[in-house]
């Protein structure tokens, strides 16, 4: 019995120790969110305008050529990334867009199964990490008039009260500390929110309503570059008096080299080694087009020209995206973290349609060989960049032509901190832990199928190897492609006799899969390293 409970002790000690020192290895993440940039805009993925820091990060790791948002708009696409489940298992399958919805991650409506959203800034929390938002946030949240009551009207929140800041947001869902854009730099309230307070754009000025006006549709030439207001034709925005569109990405990286500091020093003085996750969510290239004259500042002795680069505003945008990319890596091999720290890049939707666009190179394609655009269910609306380095982990230059998901980030994160997903949580995503280790064999797929939506979650797709079969509103199967023979998507094969069980099988897994209301598949709780909830 004595020699029984001294095996066990022994057995709990080395457990407590072997989780320790795993937990001392874990990386440092950084997972870069790009808004609109399209398959084709980066120089690894065949684009001509110069992305030199986006593509030494592909040449330092793995480049997908079949990665795909699981929505073809941004706002239900962002609840995905950081939950690990498709659009509609949330309470708007087409997204909380402003701070006129609730929270995304919350359920306002209390259908049945359907919850708290667990985050992957949640799951890495639990294994030790300090976390930080940066950026846009599109997630929804809450905003109150001077009298403490939230406005849901869209119209109303020129009645928004600064002071009261956003809440049921992304501090209370998993970061400990983001700084972000509730709606981007398209929409009102035009201001930054630190931890949830209105941040002036100049910090000596008060945080609350002496410090905004009403912004109207038009260009404002300012200091180091010229903003835009552009979605507002109707009424005007409120927001912060000094907004600058053209400096909010330079915002945004100083804020997130701040935070690598602190993350650094709080480690120092608490006798820590805890790592850290980055979700940087990139104003670009999301119109309005507004880079920066130099994205180092006038004022600055280093001169980094931003604006005029490429001949076109959308071209400049690309760059200064990449910039920033660029002086996260730098930040990174300065402090001696750059082996240790996986980098994800990605995009929260296909190619900008080309009327908006401005590239400045006449031969620059942002889509590609695919069909179509951002907000369509075709390959075009939501085939994107994605991008994975890890030094300590990846072998260098390899590009990976497997079917994923830009949401398998999440099972990634369960599996690498070797945590359970609970029920209901994590639902379609696969971890791609096997393909970075080299232990991954092609004969069987990461995903046995993928579903993916247009705009508003009006159309839908399902995808099983080659064959993608295209769903309308009402749920009628409209046109099959196979992207082996037809990349295009260019000859529709729904008439073809040939292939009527493959569309009764596909049509069928569609229809079960892809109705929030009728969750006939059962979740369960599953091991990270076992995961593939489709």
């Amino acid at each position: 019995m004595r020699k029984s409970i001294f095996l066990l002790l022994l057995t709990v000690i080395l457990t407590q120790c072997t989780v320790k020192q795993d937990s001392e290895k874990l990386p440092n993440v950084i997972f870069i969110l790009a808004d609109d940039i399209g398959y084709g805009d980066l120089g690894c993925y065949g684009g001509k305008l110069p992305t030199p820091n986006l593509d030494k990060l592909a040449a330092n790791g793995i480049r997908f050529t079949d990665a795909h948002s699981p929505a073809a708009l941004c706002a239900p696409s962002r609840f995905s990334m950081l939950t690990g489940s498709y659009p509609y298992r949330s309470y708007s399958a087409g997204g909380a867009w402003n701070t006129n919805s609730p929270s995304i991650f919350t359920d306002p409506f209390k259908h049945t199964k359907v919850g708290h959203k667990v985050t992957v800034a949640e799951v890495m929390q639990k294994a030790g990490y300090r976390t930080a938002f940066f950026g846009k946030s599109h997630l929804g949240g809450d905003i109150q008039d001077k009298h403490g009551n939230i406005i849901r009207d869209q119209d109303k929140i020129v009645e928004m009260d600064f002071s009261k800041g956003v809440h049921n947001s992304i501090n209370e869902f998993g970061f400990d500390y983001s700084y972000f854009l509730p709606s981007g730099i398209q929409h009102e309230p035009f201001a930054f929110f630190e931890n949830g307070n209105f941040a002036p754009f100049d910090p000596q000025k008060p945080a609350d309503d002496r410090t905004t006006k009403l912004w109207i549709n038009g260009r404002y030439k300012m200091k180091n570059g010229t903003s835009e207001i552009v979605e507002h034709k109707k009424n005007p925005g409120k927001g912060d008096v000094d907004y600058n569109s053209s400096q909010t990405g330079i915002m945004m990286i100083n804020k997130a080299i701040e935070f690598i500091d602190r993350h650094k020093h709080q480690n120092k003085i608490n006798d820590q080694d805890n790592p850290f996750l980055i979700y940087f969510a990139s104003q670009a290239i999301h119109v309005p087009h507004t880079p920066p004259n130099d994205f180092d500042g006038d004022d600055s002795e280093i001169n980094e020209p931003i604006n005029g680069v490429t001949g076109g505003r959308t071209g400049d945008f690309i760059v200064e995206l990449d910039t920033q990319v660029g002086k996260l890596l730098q930040k990174l091999q300065d402090e001696g973290m750059s082996d240790n720290t996986m980098v994800f890049f990605t995009s929260d939707n296909g190619a900008l349609w080309p009327g908006v666009c401005d590239f400045g190179h006449p031969e620059h394609d942002n889509n590609g060989p695919f069909r179509d655009y951002k907000a369509s269910v075709y390959e075009g609306g939501h085939r994107v960049p994605f991008i994975i380095s890890w030094p300590d982990k990846i072998v260098p230059n390899q590009v990976s032509d497997e079917l994923v998901l830009t949401q398998d980030w999440v099972a990634t994160m369960y599996e690498i901190t070797q945590q359970d997903m609970d029920e209901n949580q994590a639902m379609d995503c696969s971890s791609l832990l096997p393909i970075i280790t080299g232990s991954y064999t092609e004969n069987k797929p990461l995903h046995p199928f993928v579903i993916y939506q247009a705009g508003f979650a009006y159309d839908g797709a399902i995808r099983k190897d080659n064959w993608v079969l295209l769903v309308n509103r009402e749920n009628k199967a409209t046109e099959l492609y196979n992207l082996k023979t037809d990349l295009a998507q260019e000859t529709n094969l729904i008439e073809s006799p040939e292939h009527s069980d493959l569309i009764q099988k596909l049509h069928n897994t569609f229809l079960t899969h892809n109705d929030h209301k009728n969750e006939t598949l059962e979740p369960r709780t599953t091991k990270a390293f076992k995961v593939k909830r489709n």
